[in-house]
């Protein structure tokens, strides 16, 4: 039997844009006032961290797992658990880099995310991304998308 696999990026908009160029300015515009080539280093250091996060964030569909991946970090989660995928704009921190195209997944279980919060996540191409999910476990009630 093949197990299928899809990886989707997480979508940038605005906010992220944003957040990126707060970030540059904070750390470069006073190191470039001052000609502080030490502030200037780690400035970058910060600056290139969070691109790698930013283009890092992805969430892959391997069989019956979801696995999201933030940074250095992954962790899996069962496809067949998932009992609800709404939209939310939640700005609680999340593996997800868009602040308007968000998705919240419930679980049957909470154990599955150790909290009672839902997991947060924003794939770029989100109805390929739904079509999958529900294709593994066709009991996902979609909420309004």
């Amino acid at each position: 039997m093949e197990t299928s696999t899809a990886t989707f990026r997480s979508v940038w908009d605005w906010p992220t844009y944003t957040i990126l160029a707060a970030t540059s300015a904070i750390c470069f515009i006073p190191a470039l006032i001052e000609c502080d080539l030490t502030s200037l280093a780690v400035g970058a250091v910060i600056v290139l961290l969070i691109i790698f996060t930013f283009l890092s964030t992805s969430y892959r569909i391997k069989g019956d797992t979801l696995i999201v991946r933030c940074a250095l970090k992954s962790r899996k989660y069962p496809i067949s658990k998932i009992a609800k995928i709404r939209p939310t704009r939640s700005i609680l921190s999340a593996p997800a880099l868009s602040m308007k195209h968000r998705i919240a997944i419930t679980f049957t279980d909470r154990k599955v995310t150790r909290s009672f919060m839902p997991l947060v996540i924003s794939p770029a191409d989100r109805q390929d991304f739904l079509d999958m999910l529900t294709a593994i476990n066709p009991h996902i009630e979609i909420e309004n998308l």
